[in-house]
Formats: structure tokens, C-alpha cells, sequence
């Protein structure tokens, strides 16, 4: 059984009914562009083969979710968050205005889309309890509403500070081709995508709550306020000219100067990645994704030794064209871009999942 099904009988097992809704949503692998949407610039995700799904249907005046994982929430409502895995959900709903605001919730999850490994589980589980809440109402919605239902409920909500992009991937990335969004603007263009893909696990599930992130965010903000003296019209880290960075960069102590290079070239990069897929080019794209792994490796300090030798490993499998660390880093994944055709192979000889491979 597809998640879809998997839910919805997941829900009529658990509690003796059928849902209202069902609704599914991709996981996403963002190609590149990392740590840089919330700085205002440009990623490159696409979504992933695997997905959430989320069956919905009204409560007994409480919150009652159900996970094929067996982790199972019983909880007052009007929902609070509880720290868990229901508080994405929940976020959605507390949002959303529908019949649940009135007689509680009860919703089943079912997932391909494996947690903790950088592929967006998060956002996948909100643009499906979007989806499906939606389809409970009978009005309709667009991508664009549902990432931002989705990215409020995991910002105000579960109180992640994250960007839009896994929101806008998971709810927009269709198949056959990658999503460059500006996240400044949240405009949105597609762009072919035609290699394969494979993730390996690290083994090393991150937690963004709690980590190195949130001083990741601080630490540009607080670059960009020490920037702002030389260029008051300076409105994010990526407005800086490249030309004007290696003569700005003395003018912040470490680590602040190392965090801005990266935030300016990789948005760079990520711009002439979506050139090179463009124009068919696969080895400077290949390339920009090693340069990317390695900015955050040694400018942004997001890798772990783990992760950095399973790039090393990847980059010297045959048929491998690029490979970097995945996701916010400090655990989760490695995406490892392959030439058309490889994937299955490169899959094997790493240990890990060949994206593109159907089911």
C-alpha cells in the first residue's frame, strides 16, 4: 500500500471510523543552496519520491494522532505544543480554520519519508495535514497557501526559526525538474532535473532544536548589523556584491566572517547551478555541489567527520558527479548527485537510497 492508503486504514483501525480526508506531500532534497534561505537567497530543491500521508477526520473534543511508528498522542485541545512529533500537525490545524476547531481532531500518519536524515519529514507531515485538512473543508488551496500555512505552524508553532524552502518545496516541486525559489521573493521557477540521486545516512539524526543553528541564525544577523555601517542599504547577507566581499569580510572578527563567505558564494552558486542544469552541463554541476559541501564544511561548520567521509567516499564512486552533506547538517544525510543511469549502482556500492528508483 502506497502512505495514502496506509493512512486512511491506519485511521479506521485506530479509531473505528473512516477519515474525512487523506493527503500526501513529498519529502524534499534541497541540490543546493544551504543555510542561505533564511539570509534571502536562492535554493534549488526537488521533491523526493517518498511521502507523508496524513488522514484527518473530527475528535471527541481532544487531540488523538496516530503514527505507523506506534507513537501515539492523546492530548487536550485546543492543541499546545507537547514536544513531539503531533506538534507539527497540530500547529497546521491550530492554524487552519475548519470543523476541528470545534470538536478536536483525530489523524493517522503514515511516512516514506525517514526522520531526522535532512529529506524535510517536517514540512512533508505539515503540507499534508494542510492538504488533507483542505480537502476535509471542501474549498481548495494553492501550493503557495499551503507552504505558508505549513511554515507558520513550524515558526509560530513548534517554534523552529526555519525558512520557507522546505515548506515551498514539499507543496510546489514537481516531478522531472528542480524548484529554484528566491526566498526573498518566494517567486518560484522550474528547472530541468534529470540526474540521480541517492542519500546515504549518516547514522546521525540531527536536532535542529537545541543546536548549533539557532546561533547560526544570530551569528548572521549579527554580521549583518556590523555590515549595515559600511552599507546602510544592505538589507540581507546576500545582497553583498561578490566583488565587494573580500574587502568587507576584515571588517568581521571570526567566526562571522567565515559564515558570510559562505552565505554570498553559495547563493552564487546556487544560481549557476540552475544555469549548468539549464544548459545540460552536469560536471559544473557536479562541481558547485562539491564546492558547496565544502563552504560548509570549513566556513559554516555544519559537517561532521561522519558525514564528511561519506562525501569523500561518494566523490571518488564511479559515475558520482558531486556529493555534499544534506539538510541543516551536524548529522542527517549526504546527497550524492549521479550521472543518469548510475543510481542504482551508486546506491549499492554507498549504502544508501537511490532516489529515483520507483515504489
Amino acid at each position: 500500500m502506497n502512505p495514502e492508503e496506509r493512512a486512511a486504514s491506519l485511521f479506521q483501525e485506530s479509531f473505528g471510523a473512516a477519515p474525512a480526508a487523506v493527503a500526501s506531500a513529498p519529502g524534499r532534497v534541497n541540490l543546493i543552496g544551504e543555510h542561505v534561505d533564511y539570509h534571502g537567497g536562492h535554493v534549488l530543491p526537488v521533491a523526493t519520491r517518498m511521502r507523508t500521508a496524513v488522514a484527518v477526520g473530527p475528535g471527541d473534543g481532544r487531540l488523538r494522532a496516530v503514527s505507523a511508528t506506534g507513537s501515539d498522542v492523546d492530548a487536550a485541545w485546543p492543541p499546545t505544543p507537547l514536544g513531539n512529533w503531533s506538534d507539527y500537525p497540530a500547529g497546521v490545524a491550530a492554524l487552519a480554520g475548519g470543523p476541528w476547531r470545534d470538536v478536536g481532531l483525530r489523524l493517522a500518519v503514515a511516512s516514506d519519508v525517514p526522520m531526522g536524515s535532512g529529506l524535510s519529514s517536517s514540512a512533508a507531515l505539515e503540507v499534508a495535514t494542510a492538504r488533507a485538512l483542505v480537502a476535509w473543508t471542501g474549498r481548495s488551496a494553492s501550493g503557495h497557501d499551503l507552504a505558508d500555512v505549513a511554515w507558520r505552524a513550524e515558526t509560530g508553532f513548534v517554534g523552529m526559526p526555519c525558512g520557507r524552502m522546505d515548506q515551498l518545496a514539499s507543496a510546489l516541486a514537481g516531478p522531472g525538474s528542480a524548484l529554484l525559489i528566491n526566498c526573498r521573493t518566494l517567486e518560484t521557477r522550474d528547472v530541468p532535473f534529470a540526474l540521480d540521486l541517492v542519500v546515504v545516512d549518516s547514522g546521525e539524526a540531527h536536532t535542529l532544536r537545541g543546536s548549533a543553528y539557532a546561533e547560526r541564525r544570530r551569528e548572521g544577523e549579527a554580521a549583518l548589523e556590523r555590515l549595515r555601517a559600511q552599507l546602510p542599504a544592505l538589507e540581507f547577507l546576500v545582497d553583498i556584491p561578490p566583488a565587494r566581499l573580500a574587502a568587507l569580510l576584515p571588517l568581521l572578527e571570526p567566526p562571522l566572517d567565515r559564515r558570510v563567505k559562505h552565505v554570498v558564494n553559495e547563493n552564487q552558486r546556487t544560481l549557476l547551478a540552475a544555469r549548468a542544469l539549464e544548459a545540460g552541463d552536469q560536471a559544473s554541476f557536479g562541481t558547485l555541489v562539491n564546492q558547496s559541501h565544502d563552504s560548509l564544511r570549513d566556513l559554516y561548520e555544519c559537517s561532521t567527520p561522519r558525514l564528511d567521509a561519506i562525501v569523500m567516499a561518494a566523490r571518488a564512486t564511479s559515475g558520482v558527479l558531486g556529493a555534499r552533506l544534506v539538510g541543516a547538517g551536524w548529522g542527517g544525510s549526504a546527497l550524492v548527485v549521479a550521472r543518469p543511469g548510475s543510481g542504482a549502482a551508486v546506491a549499492s556500492a554507498l549504502g544508501g537510497i537511490w532516489l529515483n528508483a520507483e515504489g
